[in-house]
């Protein structure tokens, strides 16, 4: 390991990187961002510690021992509490701290940030939800874009998303974590935003975008998941016929196999063109285990399955796709999603980096690029990492909105040629 990301040959490659950010931005095209949004509820696993006592109902003991076994883990991911009283009994003794929440709500952030425009898919417009959305953030209001700052209020508040945050060396009661992430706790299932105005407009204009991206299915109600899926492929496949080059799919945790599997199984003809996931997900969908020298091969394997050109995995330390397109352009866009998790990890919220995080390090990959059978390239980069980020909540969103980025302005750029 280096104790030092500047003493890394890669860090120079990250630095030029981050020097043509700007440019980047400025030319990238329209990125659709959806399906699902909620308000996040951040509170420290630590801080739930002095509240637990015999006087506590068994539920809440319960609830802390899980999220203490996980951490114990080192497993972050998403889980379905069954305790109805679970948010007015932790919001009456804790200060969450509230922001937007969802992967397409964060891409669109993080775009917006960087002065990338990302049209969000929303139909909850409650003043609770647009006083959290950054202004620069677009909506579709009457047919139009509008930034979210001049956008109407309208729609149902949702529940508030709780995440717990823990962070590797702080010590949670008596289990000390050794990597800092978080864990995203549903009291309900809230479903995806139906947001028509969203779907219209991006029907219409796909032909201009650079890439779309659909994400939450895990928080659909299961009797609502055939319905849903066949709504949102729907819309995909539009995208596609219309010329969309880049659609992506990011997975997310799921409790039980069955609904995770019945939405990869009808992946194939959706006119996605991409998946990406965690790498700790992409294994729980391989019972059987996979060696990590093996996983470009399970990747490509999985990309074929699917009918797929891309498939992606992020961890903290590296990241990894298997493409049939461009392996530079693949390997610009790992490396501007890993800066911008990388900075977001170090600043706790999203920013336009300068350079690499100054105490972040560069770990050994744990295996090389390559070209593969079948015309698949195998792409990996190390990511910068921060040990003791800021924040853990949002940095695989912030990753995937860096990889879109990417992908989409070559994506257009390869339209015009």
């Amino acid at each position: 390991m280096l104790a030092k990301a500047e003493k890394c040959p890669v860090s120079e490659e990250y630095r030029s990187l981050a020097e043509r950010l700007p440019s980047i931005a400025e030319s990238a095209p329209l990125t659709f961002c959806g399906m699902s949004a909620c308000i996040d509820a951040t509170i420290k696993i630590s801080d739930l510690e002095p509240f637990l006592n015999d006087a506590c109902p068994p539920e809440a003991i319960a609830f802390a021992s899980m999220l203490k076994q996980r951490a114990a883990r080192g497993v972050g991911g998403e889980v379905r509490v069954e305790w109805p009283e679970g948010p007015t009994w932790l919001t009456e003794r804790l200060s969450p701290r509230y922001s937007l929440g969802g992967t397409g709500p964060h891409a669109a952030w993080v775009l917006s940030t960087l002065g990338a425009d990302a049209i969000l898919n929303l139909e909850d417009r409650s003043r609770h939800m647009l006083s959290k959305l950054p202004e620069a953030v677009l909506l579709v209001e009457d047919g139009k874009l509008v930034s979210s700052g001049k956008a109407s209020a309208r729609g149902t508040r949702r529940a508030n998303i709780f995440i717990f945050e823990y962070t590797a060396g702080i010590a949670i009661g008596n289990v000390v974590p050794r990597r800092s992430t978080r864990i995203i706790v549903r009291f309900d299932d809230p479903g995806l935003e139906h947001d028509s105005d969203f779907e219209a407009f991006t029907r219409d204009h796909a032909a201009i975008a650079g890439s779309g991206l659909v994400a939450g299915f895990s928080a659909i109600p299961e009797e609502m998941l055939d319905s849903e899926l066949e709504r949102v492929f729907s819309l995909t496949r539009a995208w596609a016929a219309a010329g969309l080059k880049t659609i992506h799919l990011e997975m997310s945790g799921f409790q039980s196999a069955p609904p995770r599997d019945r939405i990869v199984d009808v992946i194939p003809g959706s006119g996605l063109t991409s998946i990406g996931m965690s790498h700790s997900e992409f294994l729980d969908m391989h019972p059987r285990g996979i060696e990590l020298h093996d996983l470009p091969r399970a990747m490509s394997a999985m990309g074929e399955w699917l009918g797929l050109r891309r498939v992606c995995v992020h961890a903290d330390q590296w990241a990894v796709s298997v493409t049939r397109d461009n392996p530079e352009i693949e390997r610009q866009a790992l490396m501007m999603g890993c800066l911008l998790a990388s900075s977001r990890a170090a600043a706790g919220q999203p920013v336009a980096p300068s350079n690499i995080p100054g105490h972040a390090h560069f770990d050994p990959l744990p295996f090389g690029s390559a070209s593969g059978p079948e015309g698949w390239n195998t792409v990996i980069v190390p990511s910068p990492y921060v040990a003791r980020p800021v924040t853990t909540l949002g940095l695989g969103d912030t990753f995937t909105a860096g990889c879109l980025l990417i992908l989409g302005v070559q994506g257009c750029t390869r339209a015009k040629d």
